[in-house]
């Protein structure tokens, strides 16, 4: 793999890459910051997903996500190159390091082909500042991204960037704080197309791989080694359909998980509180029913200091065209309703326009498009 980015980043971007120009949205990403800043990314660009003009942006907000700034980053296609820029993702790493993730996949290589997918990366070592420093573009590891890294209790961070070459669930790790990372190898999966698995720790010390898969409940695998060797892919008692979700622990110790609680629909997006470990989830808080569109998608979390828990997902990615953003705490989760003050369900972050600004424009990108993959014999 070539360190050279392929790709272009853009740190001032124009109003191109504002609202009004987008025909479709999706998949987004946040993260709070140490000050309190909340960070919120998203793909977008082009008449649909994927695009040869696909794009990753920033947005930030200062006052808790009631309000949001235009794009402060994005991350382009390279068209002349065939790579496309898909999926992103923020997190913040032990050290308050701030980490944006991104795909890029190119179209030189085969599905199949490793090469076809590859996880990039900048950091940010300020991202409370007026003007936040990126560093330059890395590759990270092979494969896709779309979940956060897991940080074990021996300091190993684990990135669930999966692939198509192989039959099993695919990770890499490392033991030096991300600057280099190993591939590894995992147990035989459940079918899926997009494994967008992650990994949690429990309090005994076994590692429970998640993953999306067909079949109505999400997938599992455990390691009782540490990561050495793992068990086949099996089916949890976690119900969702084929989807991204979240898992992860809390300060307190409780394990929050999010999803589309339903086995065959995106819809009742759900976030959910464990006090036994990941066993069972005892408190459920439905944050969206999906009763308009049908489609709701991609949960991330993150949360502050306060105790707040900032969770974004997607609405309609062609339709609706929605951002969305969810403020909760987990008195609220187990009540199972809203009662702090200042907590909300589905604020609106972003929300592109109904019908395409410019149908000239939209056809001309629409038939780039048709042109590209049809050279390619994909889509």
């Amino acid at each position: 793999m070539n360190d050279k980015c392929p790709i272009e980043i853009v740190t001032s971007p124009g109003e191109e890459f504002s609202t009004k120009y987008r025909f479709w949205q999706g998949c987004p990403t946040i993260q709070v910051t140490p000050g309190g800043r909340l960070w919120a990314g998203w793909y977008s660009g082009g008449t649909i997903e994927p695009s040869t003009r696909n794009y990753n942006l920033l947005v930030k907000s200062d006052d808790g996500g009631l309000s949001w700034s235009e794009p402060e980053l994005v991350i382009l296609s390279n068209k002349e190159a065939m790579i496309l820029a898909i999926d992103i993702q923020l997190w913040m790493d032990p050290d308050n390091q701030m980490w944006v993730f991104w795909v890029q996949r190119d179209f030189h290589f085969e599905k199949k082909d490793t090469s076809h997918l590859s996880t990039w990366a900048v950091t940010c070592d300020n991202p409370d500042a007026d003007q936040p420093v990126w560093s330059e573009p890395r590759f990270v590891a092979p494969g896709f991204l779309r979940c956060r890294p897991t940080v074990l209790s021996d300091g190993r961070y684990m990135l669930c960037s999966y692939d198509w070459a192989y039959d099993c669930y695919s990770y890499s790790e490392s033991s030096d704080k991300g600057v280099t990372w190993e591939r590894r190898h995992g147990g035989k999966k459940i079918q899926t197309d997009f494994d967008e698995s992650m990994i949690f720790e429990q309090n005994d010390g076994i590692l429970r791989l998640l993953a999306r898969s067909q079949k109505y409940f999400l997938a599992e695998s455990y390691s009782y080694d540490g990561g050495k060797s793992w068990t086949d892919g099996s089916l949890s008692n976690i119900v969702s359909c084929a989807t991204r979700f979240f898992i992860r622990r809390l300060p307190s110790g409780k394990v929050l998980l999010v999803h589309n609680n339903c086995p065959d629909k995106r819809i009742n997006m759900t976030v959910a509180l464990s006090e036994d470990d990941g066993k069972s989830w005892q408190h459920l808080l439905l944050l969206d029913s999906a009763e308009f569109s049908g489609n709701i998608s991609y949960p991330d979390v993150s949360w502050d200091n306060d105790g707040n828990i900032y969770i974004v997902h997607d609405n309609g990615r062609n339709t609706f065209k929605e951002i969305l953003l969810s403020k909760v705490t987990e008195e609220d989760i187990m009540v199972g309703k809203l009662v702090n003050h200042g907590s909300f369900l589905k604020n609106i972050i972003s929300k592109a326009p109904g019908k395409p600004y410019d149908q000239s424009v939209y056809d001309q990108m629409k038939a780039e498009e048709d042109e590209f993959f049809g050279s390619i014999g994909w889509r």
